[in-house]
């Protein structure tokens, strides 16, 4: 019987909580005995944002060190900037995506509102996204009520 395929990001803004534990980094090492699991820590995401690349470094690294400490050792894990399909997947789509679609998503809408000027990165966003998953071709992909 083949199992399926699972992907989850998590994107490093900031310190693991116990409330990351229990909502995704729990559920995710259970699933490892039911699926092909990939699990990857979105540096890219974070780049959509104002950050300091010394922290997000540091971060990224430190959610790397909790992924192997609570048990994703079944899993592949990766960071997807160390990924250059992700990037490269990412143009190609962007290069078909219209700024129109692009710009009625719910991030770029809210994030974006009061403030002169956002980033590039926040409304191609959902580009990265759809690269992501189309490279690793999952049949489930948790997301949050932003993403859905």
């Amino acid at each position: 019987m083949d199992r399926s395929r699972r992907l989850s990001l998590l994107t490093p803004s900031g310190r693991p909580t116990l409330g990351n534990y229990l909502g995704a980094l729990r559920p995710m090492a259970e699933q490892q005995a039911q699926a092909d699991c990939f699990y990857g820590i979105s540096d890219l995401h974070a780049l959509t944002v104002t950050h300091d690349p010394a922290t997000l470094r540091a971060t990224v690294a430190e959610q790397a060190a909790v992924m192997l400490a609570v048990g994703l050792d079944a899993s592949t894990l990766f960071v997807q900037s160390r990924v250059p399909t992700h990037a490269q997947l990412a143009y190609l789509l962007e290069c078909v995506a219209t700024t129109g679609e692009l710009g009625r998503m719910i991030q770029f809408r809210t994030k974006g509102r009061g403030v002169a000027s956002t980033r590039t990165s926040l409304l191609t966003y959902p580009v990265l996204m759809a690269a992501d998953i189309l490279l690793y071709r999952p049949e489930q992909v948790p997301v949050g009520d932003d993403q859905r």
